[in-house]
């Protein structure tokens, strides 16, 4: 019995790691870690969002500062967003997510039905 579960789960797990989305999703996400642009639009993301944090440990959302900031980090985030790589890392992430939901769905349904 073991050793059935064990072939099945190393035969779901070649055909996941074979699958093309889940090819596609990892060449996306190398690319994401060697692109210098995506790299300067994420960092100045995570600063706008570090200064948006501070200032609002220090002032009411209705601050000018507070609201000026909160402009910045949205700029920043539809910046990086909008950069072509990551938008086609996000659109297969999506497509590899429910992927994973459906197996994980197909395996576990009856255990979660269960409240396992």
């Amino acid at each position: 019995m073991n050793e059935r579960i064990f072939d099945l789960s190393t035969r779901l797990n070649e055909s996941l790691v074979n699958n093309p989305k889940v090819k596609e999703l990892n060449k996306l996400e190398e690319e994401l870690n060697n692109s210098y642009e995506v790299y300067l639009l994420s960092q100045k993301k995570d600063e706008a969002l570090e200064l948006y944090s501070k200032l609002k440990e220090i002032y009411p959302d209705d601050n000018a500062e507070v609201k000026a900031a909160l402009i910045r980090l949205k700029e920043a985030k539809e910046a990086l967003n909008n950069h072509p790589l990551v938008k086609s890392y996000l659109s297969i992430y999506n497509e590899v997510k429910y992927l994973y939901m459906e197996v994980d769905n197909i395996l576990f349904s009856e255990f979660k039905e269960r409240g396992c």
